[in-house]
């Protein structure tokens, strides 16, 4: 069973990259979940067509004691199944409780094994300084970790943070995949930066995606590019990226070097 968390900085751009590549891992006929590990349960809108799907937390309201999988599983397009940990009301509780408890929840339901899934994929909300947005991680389900970052100082820095979360749950056989960089602009210099960066870490930039109106006029129908312009330049990147992901092996993937809070800011002032 392939095993991939997609991290990154708050409005970076995960639930993109995570959706299209649950998207194309349907396409090609892989059985797929999906879990959103964001308080506003909106990671599987694009692949359900809907934003009302179901949550943990909102399963756990009504009955905690016994949740079974039909209770916190909402289909999708193309055979995914998708699911939310949702989030309490805004001020009044901690978002990293409603990942922690999907994860476990995963677990106890036995669903991270291959007789239902071959890809279990999770989309993961801020930098992980929450211990409970690390539970992908922590728990071993995450193996493959890719880091979504921009020419944005603070996305790097970010990125550089869940390098060293990675170091700290490594034991459990978590590797860094690589960066996915997500930018605004065409700048040759800020792309060098982000290559630079990543070799700083010790790693690579494994897929550039430029903003794209396609991406935006599929998100208003709440779909992927993998389903309205599948032969798009765009679809063959996240395709690209979907190849790389199915075909390295992680026990051939060194730690990486993340650099500490002194080190990075004199990297950014180079």
């Amino acid at each position: 069973m392939e095993r991939i968390a997609i991290y990154g900085k708050g409005g970076i751009g995960k639930s993109v990259i995570a959706t299209h590549l649950s998207a194309e891992f349907a396409r090609r006929g892989l059985s797929v979940l999906h879990v959103g590990c964001d308080p506003k349960a909106d990671s599987s809108c694009r692949l359900t067509g809907t934003a009302q799907v179901k949550t943990v937390l909102g399963a756990m309201g009504m009955n905690p004691e016994e949740i079974s999988a039909p209770q916190i599983v909402t289909p999708a397009r193309n055979g995914i199944s998708c699911i939310e940990a949702g989030g309490p009301e805004p001020g009044s509780g901690c978002g990293g409780r409603g990942v922690a408890r999907a994860v476990e929840l995963i677990g106890e339901l036995d669903l991270m094994n291959e007789r239902e899934f071959d890809v279990a994929l999770f989309d993961v909300l801020g930098d992980v300084v929450c211990g409970g947005f690390a539970a992908p991680m922590r728990q071993g389900f995450g193996e493959k970790v890719f880091i979504v970052v921009s020419e944005e100082a603070m996305a790097l820095f970010a990125a550089n943070n869940i390098a060293r979360a990675i170091i700290n749950y490594s034991y459990n056989g978590i590797v860094l995949a690589g960066l996915v960089a997500n930018v605004r602009s065409a700048n040759e210099a800020d792309r060098e930066r982000l290559h630079r960066f990543a070799a700083r870490l010790g790693t690579k930039v494994v897929a550039v995606i430029e903003r794209s109106e396609l991406i935006s006029a599929a998100e208003r129908q709440l779909m992927t590019v993998i389903d309205t312009a599948p032969e798009s330049d765009v679809a063959k990147i996240f395709s690209g990226l979907a190849e790389f992901t199915l075909g390295f092996e992680v026990a051939e993937v060194a730690n990486p070097t993340p650099m500490t809070e002194d080190e990075f800011f004199e990297f950014m002032r180079e």
